[in-house]
């Protein structure tokens, strides 16, 4: 069936002036959410908290500025190859890099990453209502011209940043801040409808009330629907008239 892909506000300002300091922090934020109930549920029960906790924190130390790219990591997938150097032979060595970076690192990116959805749609992030990405429903439908800043900016849509991954095929795939979003609407004319036009007439519709309520967006994979209903935050809270809007691609969940 393909993984299922959606897209929410969120708001950047409190993700990158609350949320991403505790990250590389002290973690209390993140210890609050990791020992909660429903934390607990998601990460099954484990009674080793303060050291999965401490991992995760540890792990976070090595990411930039946006919080985007693991630097390690980065480093280990955008290494080039040596004049002389064999390209099996570079090859090989990036393979087992990476297996050696994700084999002493793969447990705290797990847990970053059910976490990090839990925090997100705690603390900063809508659940409701939200734009349907599909599997290839939003690539199959909203195009932009090469080399535009529309593309470089839709592209990060489903492409997760270097270091995370989706824990148990569930997760954050990415986010767009507001100060992006803006880019991306002064850049418009770049993006071209490449199939449906009601689909992209929705894209466009969602982007700018994320706009207009000085939101971003942050994309999901295979999102547990009612499990975020109980962590949504009130706080984040856009009322959309979809009928009024003719919104055929934006919907919300009732958990029905």
């Amino acid at each position: 069936m393909g993984d299922w892909n959606t897209l929410h506000f969120f708001s950047d300002k409190h993700f990158y002036e609350k949320v991403v300091p505790d990250l590389t922090g002290k973690g209390n934020l993140l210890k609050k959410y990791f020992d909660s109930k429903l934390g607990n549920y998601l990460l099954f029960h484990n009674s080793d908290n303060d050291k999965r906790i401490t991992s995760v924190l540890e792990y976070c130390q090595f990411f930039d500025e946006d919080f985007k790219t693991h630097k390690l990591l980065y480093e280990i997938e955008t290494r080039k190859k040596k004049p002389d150097e064999e390209y099996q032979t570079f090859m090989q060595k990036m393979l087992k890099d990476t297996d050696e970076f994700y084999k002493q690192n793969g447990t705290a990116a797990d847990d970053l990453a059910t976490v990090l959805t839990l925090i997100m749609f705690s603390e900063c992030a809508a659940f409701n209502p939200h734009l349907i990405l599909g599997r290839r429903i939003f690539s199959g439908n909203v195009g932009a011209k090469p080399k535009s800043v529309a593309e470089a900016i839709i592209s990060q849509i489903d492409n997760s940043p270097c270091g995370f991954t989706h824990s148990y095929g569930s997760g954050i795939m990415n986010w767009i801040t507001n100060e992006d979003l803006k880019l991306l609407w002064l850049d418009r004319s770049n993006l071209v409808p490449t199939n449906s036009k009601e689909y992209f007439n929705d894209f466009l519709k969602f982007i700018e009330i994320a706009i207009e309520n000085d939101f971003g967006v942050v994309s999901g994979t295979n999102m547990r629907e009612s499990i975020l209903k109980l962590a949504e935050n009130q706080n984040i809270n856009i009322e959309v008239d979809l009928e009024k809007l003719g919104l055929q691609s934006v919907i919300i969940y009732d958990g029905n």
